[in-house]
């Protein structure tokens, strides 16, 4: 069952429910519906509510409320709600702000710090020399920046967000079709791919361009993807290594599987992103470890609970490991 809890009330008994959360968002979004007999009336949320939201008693996020809806008729009402968890004020507002010498993970504390957004960091970070954004998102800045440095940031059920790589865990549970996936989706989402990605920077302190290139074979006509590379991850790679970094997590991610699973749990306890998953389908020659990207738990009348996941290769969330060795401008200005 789903229920949210705020101000000493509980609410549960929801006739169309959604939790949905990704390592591509720092917001979880919950998207919840029911229609009962006679009028009815609000549930009490305002735009300063902070509801908590469980999944068979376990919390899978705090939310504020987006969208509120009402439908009255002769014989009944319904109330929808749609919300999502605290990190979307990182993803609404636009914002400026300039940081330099600190570490990718100090950065991170400092934003959610201003927003009042609770973070975790579980990875070491290299330094940031100058991290600017100006009258733009914090979301896309730090996604940006946690990116170059092949990390993840990504929301936890405190509301507050999370600084990681991604796992490297054995697989919780073994997935296979005609016994635990109801449903399979294999996608190939061309979109995501580019027939050449460039990076473009400046190394400000030698008055010097700064470039870097990258192709996927696989693009036979010219679809180009221009990346400017200093702004938000200056110092975390070289626009070479940024550029094949790109490619790669885009090959990755644009080879999926989108999985329907019965039930909100395995073994160990409620699915979650971030995790590893063995799954097995034998008609497609499939049996492999791959990654829980994105998962949401869903319920209607007709379909009963299942829970959504979209799983790929750990690679396209790794991006371009840093090779050893190799030194960039960074690097060898700090030896000056």
């Amino acid at each position: 069952m789903v229920e949210i809890r705020f101000n000493g009330a509980r609410y549960g008994r929801w006739q169309k429910v959604s939790v949905r959360e990704s390592v591509d968002d720092l917001c979880a979004s919950v998207r919840l519906s029911v229609t009962r007999p006679g009028t009815g009336d609000s549930l009490g949320l305002s735009a300063n509510t902070v509801a908590e939201v469980l999944v068979n008693g376990i919390l899978v996020s705090t939310i504020r409320p987006d969208v509120i809806r009402r439908s009255v008729d002769a014989e009944s009402h319904s109330i929808s709600l749609d919300a999502r968890s605290l990190g979307r004020e990182l993803v609404d507002c636009q914002y400026s702000k300039s940081l330099s010498g600190l570490k990718l993970g100090e950065i991170v504390k400092r934003l959610c710090s201003t927003f009042k957004v609770p973070v975790t960091i579980a990875a070491e970070t290299a330094v940031v020399p100058d991290f600017a954004m100006q009258c733009e998102s914090p979301a896309n800045a730090l996604i940006n920046a946690v990116r170059s440095a092949n990390l993840m940031l990504y929301p936890l059920p405190d509301g507050g967000l999370i600084l990681t790589g991604p796992s490297d865990a054995a697989p919780v549970a073994t997935l296979i079709y005609g016994s635990h996936i109801k449903r399979y989706d294999v996608v190939d989402e061309f979109k995501l791919r580019f027939s050449d990605y460039w990076v473009k920077g400046y190394d400000y302190e030698n008055d010097a361009a700064l470039k870097g290139a990258a192709k996927d074979d696989g693009i036979g006509y010219f679809r180009p993807m221009h990346i400017v590379g200093d702004r938000h991850g200056q110092g975390l790679g070289g626009c070479d290594r940024r550029a094949l970094m790109e490619r790669n997590r885009r090959l990755a991610r644009a080879h999926r599987l989108d999985l329907d699973v019965v039930g909100w749990t395995h073994e160990g306890g409620l699915w979650a992103i971030n995790t590893q998953v063995r799954v097995i389908i034998p008609a497609e020659g499939i049996d492999g470890v791959y990654l829980i990207g994105e998962r949401d738990f869903a319920e209607d009348d007709k379909g009963g609970s299942i829970t959504q996941l979209q799983v790929m290769h750990r690679e396209a969330f790794l991006g371009e490991e840093k090779k050893p060795g190799k030194r960039g401008a960074t690097a060898r200005r700090s030896k000056k």
